[in-house]
């Protein structure tokens, strides 16, 4: 919704409307769609579409064998759909659309071949950082306007050398400070969360990053996220404040609701675990 919302931004005086459609049925009414839009307010600053009778969906993704959601059709002045994909990747295309550049033919070659080297550097992003370095600067060089959305990758993989410490903090802080600026809790939330998650080994979680990340992203929902509020209590458990820690997890227990409150749950306990055993050991 984000990046979406960026580009409406960027193209509003180049005749181009984003429009998002979602489709009724009984678990999404249209009085909670409108809730939703308004809630998100300019992070959500696109037309929003509300398809009562699923008949868009059924000319459009059901009429392309589409799938997934979410997925963009980018149409052209004339009516022509120029491209089909998802929405993240819809930067290149659009540009040259707009430009009057586009070509039919190779486009969709080209980012073909675009998706096949950028997947290349993800798989040895956690793997092999160096070489997955070594591939993101080539794609930099290859595809400029492709890689602009590849900071977060770049993070992670000098995240992952021990030697690009200070380059990695440095983009972390630049990462966090965009997303704080764009007044982005989503961004926010998931930068921290990737730092802290028990379930990624890690060396280095850039503590102090990701608690900024994480407080920003809580003062931003008005400390009533529940995921939200769960990265923060996991930032103060990795830094061994483990009483801010429970008492943050209880918050985020309070506010949560459903399979999520189930799962925040437990977590309250390990926290209570922990602080009993480090008070026992003194």
């Amino acid at each position: 919704m984000p990046h979406l919302s960026q580009l409406q931004r960027d193209y509003k005086d180049k005749n181009f409307t984003i429009i998002g459609m979602t489709a009724g049925d009984r678990n999404n009414p249209l009085e909670a769609v409108q809730a939703m839009v308004k809630k998100k307010g300019d992070g959500m600053d696109y037309t929003v579409a509300f398809d009562v009778e699923r008949k868009t969906y059924e000319s459009w993704m059901s009429a392309a064998g589409q799938r997934g959601i979410p997925t963009s059709f980018l149409v052209d002045k004339s009516g022509k759909i120029a491209w089909i994909g998802h929405p993240a990747n819809v930067d290149i295309p659009l540009a040259k659309v707009v430009e009057g550049t586009w070509d039919y033919e190779k486009g969709p070659a080209m980012m073909k071949r675009i998706y096949e080297a950028r997947d290349k550097i993800y798989e040895a992003a956690s793997i092999e950082p160096k070489r997955a370095l070594e591939l993101l600067e080539k794609f930099r060089t290859e595809y400029p306007m492709a890689a602009k959305g590849l900071d977060s990758l770049h993070f992670k993989i000098l995240a992952g050398i021990p030697e690009q410490m200070e380059a990695a903090t440095k983009l972390g802080t630049k990462l966090v400070e965009k997303a704080i600026a764009a007044k982005d809790p989503m961004a926010l939330n998931q930068f921290a969360w990737n730092l802290v998650d028990p379930e990624v080994k890690s060396e280095n979680r850039f503590l102090d990053l990701a608690l900024r990340a994480a407080n920003k992203a809580s003062e931003l929902t008005e400390e009533k996220d529940a995921a939200t509020l769960d990265t923060v209590a996991r930032c103060y458990y990795w830094k061994g404040d483990l009483e801010m820690a429970l008492k943050t997890q209880k918050r985020a227990v309070e506010h949560a609701e459903g399979e999520m409150k189930s799962q925040l749950e437990p977590v309250v306990r390990e926290y209570e675990k922990a602080l009993k055993a480090k008070k026992k050991a003194g």
